[in-house]
């Protein structure tokens, strides 16, 4: 076990290298084989998954278990940055998971990808991706968060963007990069000011990284030092930062754009991995961030307004992966208030189920996708239960799980329910049991239109795919059944009860819409604000459409006034000075009738300035 704990850093450079002979091989022409490339990515992730096998077994068995190996990687004067690996429950947990979904997503990526052009850029991306990730996780302070934070996000940025002839896919992957930039900004904002109180109060310049292994002093001395409003305002930019990595409110829309990259990309960002960060980075700064009620209640409204809007936003979308990445975004928001209203635990058990439920659900539409030749309209298909079984299977074991019924969402759901009544946080224990009947009904509206009912296609003939493509999903729905087993439920049958016949209630109510076909007058008002999720994207277009006419008229001024001005003043310097030169003649007579000249022309002046003074103070 100990040469586990000792060597994890090996996990972070693992993927690197990985990525480097691919990058190379790609430049170089060397090492073309896909299948050995492939093999190399499968490899580099496996090994980080037996290492997270044995960390996380030791922090299990060993409670409060840490272990932290830094190395100096920047050196000012008597500040001094380092680089390293912290490792303890929280990140043990987490690492797991990472690794766990990545490897199925690159097993599945091999047959989603195998007749694509760039197939070797995608694994030399993915590589990246879990290169970042990793190091984000075993990150030992917020120094080398952040700089993992950043290698994330260009990670993802290159991801979404896969295809980037698409303009579509050109727009999501800026769109997410620069929504994503507002977030570090605000994280970077709160990191400065928080080691500036640090420093300018206690003189603690070993603390400015802000260590992992001291976030509980840290977090006392920061209150300590600091009135509630100026705590509460570091928190917030800390927050922000989580809040654009995990897609919430109001800077949630990149995520719905995020489906341009191909549906396995969905998969890894949506599932476990990059909008999973945000709320890590929330898990491991709770001690901060638990000191002030606010602060908690903040991140718990945050999360609880974005699961409301992109539950309801998620009832009327017709794209598959629209429908599972608003989900996304409203389970997101649900980790956010079990952070806020509940415990780190809750949350985290939250996020595992999700991380299992999502990744299966999304490599099930993929599958879909594929069969009905990248068609993405649920209004196009329907009947394809019998065309791909295991798919079909999947996905209802993942609308099961996810709406709070069976397998591991049932665990994670009832268990944020459970502790928001008992905590008697009851409105926000009402909300949720909305979200959830949302939640049932959007899941199984898409289950019933896709797999059951009649066929909506003509003249096209299904593609069966590649049967191991089934592996990974098949898989994930083996753990989700498992899950069920390992992870703690809440004891009340009661919230059990209550649960079970919202979410029942909505799963009918999907059936007899589009399974009996029940005709269901729709009102255009609510339809419309549903379908264009509460307008919030127009409303950011709009932002955009005056900040770029700011930014022509900015441009107009500097180009046409400043610039102006230094033109003027140059033409009046070299004008004055053509002028000056030809006075120059050297003949003592003309500089006396250029001097007379001159002066005569200044008193004239004086005179006439002080005429206009005197005529406007009598007027």
């Amino acid at each position: 076990m100990d040469f586990f704990i000792n060597n994890i850093g090996t996990v972070i450079l693992v993927p690197l290298w990985v990525f480097v002979i691919i990058l190379f091989g790609k430049l170089f022409a060397v090492m073309q084989s896909k299948r050995f490339m492939s093999g190399l990515t499968y490899l580099s992730t496996l090994y980080g998954l037996i290492f997270s096998i044995f960390v996380f077994a030791q922090t299990t068995i060993t409670k409060g278990f840490t272990f932290e190996h830094i190395v100096p990687f920047i050196t000012l004067s008597d500040v001094r940055f380092n680089i390293g690996v912290y490792v303890d429950g929280l990140s043990a947990w987490m690492l797991l998971v990472v690794f766990l979904i990545s490897l199925l997503v690159q097993i599945y990526s091999y047959f989603y990808m195998q007749n694509d052009k760039s197939f070797m850029r995608y694994f030399a991306y993915m590589n990246l991706f879990t290169f970042s990730m990793s190091g984000l996780i075993l990150a030992p302070n917020m120094f080398q968060t952040y700089v993992f934070w950043e290698l994330v996000g260009i990670s993802s940025y290159l991801l979404i963007g896969f295809w980037y002839k698409k303009n579509s896919a050109q727009i999501a992957s800026k769109k997410a990069f620069i929504m994503n930039r507002i977030g570090d900004f605000s994280l970077l904002s709160g990191i400065i000011t928080a080691a500036f109180v640090l420093y300018e109060n206690l003189g603690r310049i070993d603390l400015i990284s802000i260590p992992f292994s001291s976030i509980n002093t840290i977090s006392a001395q920061i209150y300590g030092c600091t009135s509630d409003g100026i705590f509460i305002i570091i928190c917030i930019f800390l927050i922000l930062g989580s809040v654009a990595k995990s897609a919430q409110f109001p800077l949630h829309t990149w995520l719905i754009d995020a489906m341009q990259g191909p549906t396995p990309v969905s998969a890894l960002i949506h599932s476990a991995t990059m909008v999973a960060a945000g709320v890590y980075l929330l898990c491991r700064l709770y001690p901060l961030y638990s000191l002030n009620d606010a602060v908690l209640q903040i991140i718990a409204v945050i999360g609880i307004i974005t699961s409301l809007i992109c539950s309801y936003a998620a009832i009327t979308q017709v794209d598959i992966k629209k429908i599972l990445a608003y989900s996304t975004n409203a389970q997101l928001g649900l980790m956010f208030v079990a952070l806020g209203m509940c415990s780190v635990t809750v949350s985290m058990i939250h996020l595992t189920a999700h991380a299992f439920i999502k990744s299966m659900l999304f490599l099930s539409a993929g599958i879909v996708i594929k069969a009905m030749h990248e068609n993405q309209d649920i209004r196009q298909m329907g009947a394809l239960r019998k065309y791909v079984p295991i798919a079909s299977a999947c996905f209802l074991i993942g609308a099961l799980s996810l709406s709070g019924l069976l397998f591991a969402g049932f665990s994670s759901k009832e268990l944020i329910l459970g502790n928001l009544i008992n905590e008697k946080h009851y409105i926000y224990a009402i909300l949720f049991l909305i979200i959830s009947f949302m939640t049932a009904f959007y899941l199984f509206r898409a289950y019933f239109t896709v797999f059951e009912g009649k066929a909506n296609f003509e003249d096209i003939k299904v593609e069966k795919p590649a049967m191991l493509m089934n592996f990974s999903p098949a898989v994930l729905a083996v753990f989700v059944v498992l899950l069920w087993f390992v992870l703690p439920k809440s004891n009340e049958i009661l919230f059990v009860i209550v649960s079970y016949l919202i979410s029942i209630s909505a799963i009918f109510l999907a059936y007899l819409i589009y399974i009996n076909n029940k005709t269901v007058r729709r009102i255009p008002v609510l339809y419309d604000i549903s379908y264009n999720a509460f307008y919030i994207e127009d409303f950011n277009g709009l932002i955009v459409r005056n900040y770029k006419k700011l930014a022509n008229l900015v441009n107009y001024i500097d180009n046409y006034i400043f610039d102006g001005i230094v033109y003027m003043s140059t033409f009046c310097t070299r004008f004055s000075s053509l002028i000056f030169s030809k006075m120059q003649t050297g003949n003592l007579q003309s500089y006396l009738a250029y001097s007379l000249l001159i002066i005569t022309a200044s008193f004239g002046g004086l005179v006439l300035v002080y005429n206009l003074i005197m005529y406007f103070l009598e007027v």
